[in-house]
């Protein structure tokens, strides 16, 4: 039996009445590799992506265009679509792996995807804001506590209209919508049977689904974008923000979701937010946050907070803190112990506080390495992020008058445990 071709199954959509869609429709599919890495890299300036070890899925992946990608970035990889005709071209192996399925029922446990991308999906629920809906609530239960969600869907105010490639459709009444897509754009109606399978969401309606279904955009609007920044970058539109109509102005939402519970926890990895440590030559190499902070296997200045100064002589292996540090530390299992491990030129006392509550504190001879292990006093430890502080009593002056630096402890490693 031949195996069948792009261009095998543009034929049976398009028929001979329309060589120019057909010839667009396959251009598009051989071509969504690239734009799938380029989606993807408009999402890598807004957090911290890590995706070696971390199970993720692309629910209406296609041909399985992110899967090259992520699986070489060392991700376990699950493509979903329900149009099997698509779907036959994705190539599973041992990283990656394909199923036809219907994205308002997942086949998939609860929490169990670090990351779902859903790109230009929810507007092919062809049974509108109820089936909208039950598909964001699906993707929020098959996402852990603090994965993330990348979505992508058309603006309904936006004028143009890019799957029918047309000006205004959505905005007539649904009796004219075919004949006028079947007057200028008739290949259209051939792959989708009518327009009214294409359901653009307004912001009104995709913000209510998100609130309803338990979701919430990292960012204050769905571009990627808080509201200082947003009036930062474009005034005019920053003044319309201040009148509510912020969301109305975008050809398309596109943004990083979370568990509403989750949104305050997650925005710690938002790059625009994250304070490097002092003096921290940074190279944006990083990736998401670890339960262990080990300088001596490379930097962490995304999981650092106030208080850190930087390494002395080029040395990979340690940091000073000033006379309090904080750091965030992402636990995805049950790790009942908080470890510590520095070194501590003079005498000095320090306690340890973990999310607002003291877990313990240990008194430091001059000149001594210090191993400690602190028991964590929560029910629950997976699935969060932690803020941790280091708390000295005291803290000294370097020995040389130019440097006016404040040094509390010498951290190698902190970390979560089992």
């Amino acid at each position: 039996m031949k195996t069948p071709t792009l261009k095998d199954v543009a034929s049976q959509i398009f028929g001979s009445e329309h060589p120019e869609a057909e010839a667009s429709w396959i251009d598009y599919w051989e071509k969504s590799p690239e734009r799938a890495r380029e989606l993807l890299g408009t999402f890598e300036p807004l957090t911290w992506f890590d995706f070696k070890g971390k199970r993720v899925l692309d629910i209406g992946c296609g041909i399985g265009s992110l899967s090259d990608v992520l699986s070489a970035r060392g991700a376990e990889y699950v493509g979903g679509d329900y149009t099997f005709h698509v779907l036959q071209f994705a190539t599973p192996s041992s990283a990656k792996s394909y199923l036809q399925c219907n994205g308002i029922s997942l086949p998939f446990r609860d929490g169990c995807f670090d990351y779902v991308f859903a790109f230009d999906v929810i507007e092919h629920l062809v049974g509108g804001t109820g089936w909208q809906l039950q598909f964001l609530r699906e993707l929020r239960r098959v996402l852990r506590p603090l994965g993330m969600i990348l979505l992508t869907t058309p603006n309904w105010w936006y004028p143009y209209e890019a799957h029918s490639d047309l000006f205004c459709p959505q905005y007539l009444p649904s009796p004219l919508r075919d004949p006028y897509v079947a007057w200028r754009n008739p290949a259209f109606l051939r792959e989708h049977g009518s327009f009214s399978n294409i359901r653009l969401m307004k912001p009104l309606t995709l913000r209510r689904c998100l609130r309803e279904s338990g979701l919430t955009f990292l960012h204050s609007f769905p571009c990627g974008l808080d509201k200082r920044d947003y009036s930062k970058l474009f005034p005019f539109r920053g003044l319309l923000a201040k009148l509510g109509l912020g969301w109305h102005l975008h050809a398309e939402f596109w943004g990083i979701l979370a568990r509403q519970e989750a949104r305050e926890r997650l925005r710690l990895k938002l790059k625009n937010r994250r304070p490097r440590g002092q003096n921290e030559a940074w190279d944006g190499s990083q990736g998401d946050f670890s339960p262990i902070i080990d300088f001596d296997q490379g930097t962490f200045a995304n999981q650092l907070g106030p208080g850190w100064y930087a390494r002395e002589d080029g040395s990979p292996s340690l940091r000073w803190t000033k006379r309090e540090a904080v750091c965030y530390l992402e636990a995805r299992q049950s790790t009942p112990f908080f470890h510590l491990h520095g070194y501590s030129p003079r005498e000095n006392h320090f306690e340890v506080w973990v999310d607002g509550q003291r877990i313990g504190e240990h008194y430091i001879r001059a000149e001594s390495d210090f191993r400690l292990r602190f028991l964590l006093p929560f029910e629950r430890t997976e699935d969060r992020i932690f803020r941790v502080s280091l708390c000295c009593d005291k803290a000294f002056r370097p020995s040389d008058s130019r440097d006016e630096r404040e040094l509390g402890v010498i951290v190698f490693s902190a970390g979560l445990r089992p």
